[in-house]
């Protein structure tokens, strides 16, 4: 039997179309920063991509900064405005309020931040993974200078009430005088792309991060949409790429793999929501009717493609039986893997039964069939009652 792979949102496949795209990139010699008539080719190409993320987004193109991954454009966002901030409010106690089932690039960042002295109050979740708004505005303060809360959990697919924050800050931000901090909306949007309308401005957002290898292109790629006019330092200087925000020769053909992959979604997005979230519901049906199996959280609030289950074994021995019978699941979060602790989200949730028993997390999309749907909750009655 072929391998069926159900891990998209540790990493979706290349779409063959971003390949082509790549290949032809990667096909041209030359330095985009140089001024012969092959660097101009490359920076053109660059600009091309920007343009396309832009549209995706509906920002203006000098709001999208390239970067390496998701992961950086996190750490970026937020270790650059704390730093513009205590740059310029240097007497000051800062503080940041962040969801509490954050990705590790975010948690990890905000603990850093921690030990240079800016204080983070984290915000809990229910039991569907979700921050209240109410809670939000109750975590601002008048120190508070950074609000941080992703589009839709990596690990459970819970989506976050964007717009609701977005309004909270937007609302705490009117109160605030010449002399206050700013106060700024951060949101990894990584595992929301390829199926949720992610538009920024019209929640408000600030600074928010993507990933080119989470909707169907490739890896080591990845964008930071920066609001014109935040206050921000870079976190990579040297050669002054990317207007002076994030230096660096750039990755043109990884870039123009973002560049196609974008342009496809702002086409195929709405058809790809609709078809995968019927897989999903036959696929949730189907579980829900094996005996020792709880499917997490509420259908309506979750991404179309992620499906988190809790058995009667460890995450890791469900994901290992999966493994072994030919199919890829991920036993919580990928990026957490080589830490072998429980996962940060699971550890959040009100209800401990998921955090006690782990799981699996089940994830699919554009390239999966229905007839893959069907093996795989063939194949999961089998292997529960192993």
């Amino acid at each position: 039997m072929s391998r069926l792979y159900f891990d998209y949102a540790a990493s979706t496949p290349l779409d063959p179309r971003v390949k082509e795209a790549m290949d032809q990139a990667a096909m041209t010699a030359g330095n985009p920063s140089s001024l012969h008539a092959s660097g101009r080719m490359l920076r053109e190409k660059i600009d091309r991509a920007r343009q396309s993320v832009a549209e995706l987004l509906d920002v203006d193109e000098t709001e999208v900064i390239f970067t390496s991954g998701a992961t950086e454009s996190n750490v970026a966002a937020l270790d650059g405005i704390v730093r513009a901030a205590r740059a310029s409010r240097p007497e000051k106690r800062l503080r940041i309020a962040a969801g509490a089932i954050e990705h590790s690039s975010v948690s990890a960042t905000l603990a850093q931040l921690r030990e240079y002295g800016i204080a983070i109050d984290n915000v809990p979740v229910d039991a569907d993974g979700r921050v209240s708004p109410e809670d939000i505005a109750k975590a601002i303060t008048p120190d508070t200078i950074i609000v941080c809360v992703m589009w839709a959990n990596n690990v459970l697919g819970s989506i976050q009430p964007i717009a609701e924050i977005g309004g909270v800050v937007a609302a705490a931000r009117a109160k605030r005088g010449p002399k206050d901090p700013p106060l700024l909306f951060v949101c990894d949007a990584v595992q929301a792309m390829s199926t949720q309308p992610v538009l920024p401005r019209q929640h408000g957002i600030d600074a928010l991060s993507l990933s080119a290898h989470k909707m169907y292109g490739p890896k080591g790629v990845g964008a930071l949409y920066l609001k014109r006019g935040t206050p921000f330092a870079p976190l990579i200087t040297g050669g002054g790429q990317e207007s002076g925000r994030r230096s660096g020769t750039e990755n043109v053909a990884g870039i123009v793999g973002l560049g196609r992959a974008a342009d496809l979604l702002l086409v195929e997005r709405e058809t790809d929501r609709e078809r995968t979230a019927a897989l999903r519901a036959g696929l949730v049906r189907e579980l829900r009717a094996i005996s020792g199996l709880e499917v997490f959280g509420d259908d309506g609030r979750q991404l179309p493609g992620t499906v988190f289950v809790s058995g009667r074994e460890n995450g890791d021995v469900m994901a290992m039986k999966f493994d072994v019978a030919g199919m890829a699941v991920s036993a919580g979060s990928a990026c957490d893997a080589g830490s072998r602790k429980n996962s940060s989200a699971l550890a959040a949730l009100p209800d401990r039964k998921f955090f006690e028993k782990g799981g699996i997390r089940i994830s699919f999309g554009r390239f999966t069939t229905e007839q893959e749907i069907r093996t795989l909750a063939a194949q999961t009655k089998k292997l529960v009652r192993q």
